[in-house]
């Protein structure tokens, strides 16, 4: 210690003013010395011999320092000792007689002598900065704590503002009590421009941006907010380019902690394609409601999980008899006949996996049991929300079938007739020649239905040479002609070998373009009139032969006989011419007998 009482004195009151707890260590002897205050910043003032005292370093430092500093404080200070020329400066904990751990700074410096010399002294230093340091601790948590908050309030105002920006049918308003703007979400930024005509900003009169037409309505709407309601009111207006536009306005007072209201914040959605969509919708259900209901054939649609019909039109109605409160709710299967159930099953079991149209003939049950041909028709199943749907048309074939049965039957007898008339009827496509026979058709050129295929060629081949220059003469004639053509006849040659007579007329028909485009004709075979004909010609010569003999070769032997009777009879001749007149009698009866018999035979033959 210096020798100056003043030196002491000062070096005690600065480590008192600066609450100090000061020691001194000879590194040469290993001694340490510690003021009064050492010990009273650790609660020890028990341990304080006298002020300047020496203790073991052991006793009064290591063995107080906290297990976790221990070892680096120690070995900190022994670096010290070995080097002196660093500062020494630490910071470790140090046990209080209370058991609470003490923050201690100890600062040190090597003594010199005048000469700078090392003395192997060294005084330092104990200051108690645990509060200091629980401060800064605190600080840095609060810092900490700070910095999240900022950060926190940054997303919230960031996530805020993209929750107000990303609608793109919604926009933000804040207007205070004066109409001014106080803000708007970015939406009303490119609405104004585009729509309103006018460049927006922060502090403009609301009504220097809203057309005229409105101010009134924004401004009642906005008093009534000013007023503490909160309230939606639906509005459309058009705007300066034409286009009408909907919005659904939701308007509240702006409040702030002492209850006063600040101004008004409106959300505005734009419900414009809302509105078109509704107004789409409505056409739609007035064009199904016109399809649907004014179809002329029947329409039910059934669900396509369990076969209900679920909706059917007033055709349906008509149809089956039933009213439409009957008809809905019924299963599908209630329509038709038991022993055609299980098809209609598995058709409906068909039409509800296909993706087109189809359909099918079945029959049908109506309200009075009776039995009804029709013709489903199933388009794919549709999807309504979470509903499949199966919607059929019902046509009703029952004048289709009796159209067809009809026809059927004036066929049959069209052919009937064309059979005991010998006549076959066909239509020829021009300029192609392919053709449609009838059967007697193929009948008259001994060819079966589908033998061959009908064509002109086909027919043209069977004419007789003598009559082919002739023939076609006449087609080429007829078919640059419209109307009724003149008839011609000829032989032809079937493929059997068969000649016939036949007869062939028709009329030619002209399309829109004015080209014969069409032939329909009949086809006569007259071979069975010709052969009656040349059966007659030869039984009217047979007959011309018998009126021959009858004049000459019976009035011959007949004249004789009736002469030769005569004479008999007036008995002028006498027994002997008698007899020579009986055989000239019976010689004539012989020639008569003879011509008779040739008359028989001849007309034997006819």
């Amino acid at each position: 210690m210096p020798n100056s009482s003043n030196y002491s004195s000062k070096y005690e009151t600065l480590l008192a003013v600066g609450q100090l707890g000061g020691w001194e260590y000879n590194v040469l002897t290993q001694e340490l010395w510690c003021n009064t205050y050492y010990f009273e910043m650790l609660g020890r003032k028990d341990h304080t011999s006298a002020d300047w005292a020496k203790y073991p370093i052991k006793e009064v430092w290591e063995n107080w320092l906290h297990p976790n500093d221990l070892e680096n404080a120690k070995e900190y200070f022994s670096d010290f000792i070995l080097n002196p020329e660093i500062e020494y400066t630490q910071q470790f904990r140090m046990l209080h007689a209370n058991g609470e751990w003490l923050t201690i700074l100890s600062r040190a410096s090597a003594m010199r002598n005048a000469e700078g010399v090392l003395t192997g002294m060294i005084i330092g230093t104990h200051l108690d900065i645990t509060q200091a340091q629980q401060l800064s601790e605190n600080f840095s948590i609060t810092q900490i704590e700070f910095e999240k908050t900022k950060k926190q309030v940054i997303k919230d105002n960031a996530f805020l503002k993209a929750i107000l920006n990303s609608p793109k049918d919604l926009f933000v308003l804040a207007i205070d009590k004066h109409y001014n703007f106080l803000g708007f979400s970015d939406s009303y930024i490119p609405f104004a421009k585009n729509f309103l005509l006018k460049e927006v900003v922060v502090g403009m009169s609301i009504f220097d941006v809203l057309p005229e037409v409105m101010h009134a309505t924004a401004k009642a709407s906005y008093d009534r907010a000013l007023a503490g309601e909160s309230f939606v009111v639906s509005s459309n207006f058009v705007t300066p380019i034409g286009k009408r536009l909907y919005y659904e306005n939701k308007y509240s007072p702006i409040i702030d902690q002492h209850g006063k209201i600040l101004g008004v914040t409106l959300f505005s959605n734009d419900i414009t394609l809302l509105k078109e969509q509704l107004e789409e919708t409505r056409i739609v259900d007035m064009r199904y409601a016109a399809l649907f209901d004014g179809a002329e054939d029947a329409i039910l649609i059934a669900d396509a999980t369990s076969g209900h019909l679920v909706d059917v039109n007033d055709k349906a109605c008509e149809l089956f008899g039933y009213t439409k409160a009957e008809l809905i709710g019924m299963h599908q299967t209630k329509l038709h006949p038991p022993e055609d159930l299980e098809m209609v099953g598995e058709l409906f079991n068909q039409f509800t996996k296909t993706n087109s149209y189809q359909s099918v003939d079945v029959n049908i049950f109506d309200f009075e049991g009776k039995r009804k041909p029709v013709r489903i028709t199933a388009c794919a199943p549709f999807r309504a929300g979470k509903y499949l749907f199966l919607a059929a048309y019902f046509k009703d074939l029952t004048k289709e079938r009796a159209t067809i049965e009809k026809a059927l039957t004036i066929q049959e007898m069209l052919s009937k007739a064309e059979g005991i008339a010998h006549v076959g009827s066909f239509e020829v496509e021009l300029p192609s020649g392919f053709a449609v026979w009838s059967d007697e058709m193929f009948r008259i050129l001994d060819l079966l239905p589908n033998e061959v295929v009908a064509h002109t060629d086909v027919f043209t081949s069977m004419v007789l040479p003598d009559y082919l220059e002739q023939y076609k003469k006449w087609i080429l004639k007829e078919s640059s002609i419209e109307g009724e053509s003149k008839p011609i006849e000829f032989q032809i040659k079937t493929p059997k070998g068969n000649l016939k007579h036949v007869i062939v007329t028709g009329v030619s028909y002209k399309n829109k373009a004015g080209l014969i485009y069409k032939f329909i004709g009949v086809v006569k075979d007259n071979t069975a009139r010709i052969e009656t004909m040349e059966s007659i010609k030869l039984q009217n010569q047979k007959l011309r032969e018998i009126a021959w003999a009858q004049s000459h070769l019976v009035r011959g032997p007949l004249s004789d006989i009736l002469g030769i009777t005569k004479i008999i009879q007036d008995n002028v001749a006498n027994i002997q011419e008698k007899e020579m007149l009986i055989s000239q009698l019976h010689n004539a009866a012989q020639k008569l007998d003879q011509v008779i018999k040739d008359v028989v035979n001849n007309t034997g033959s006819l």
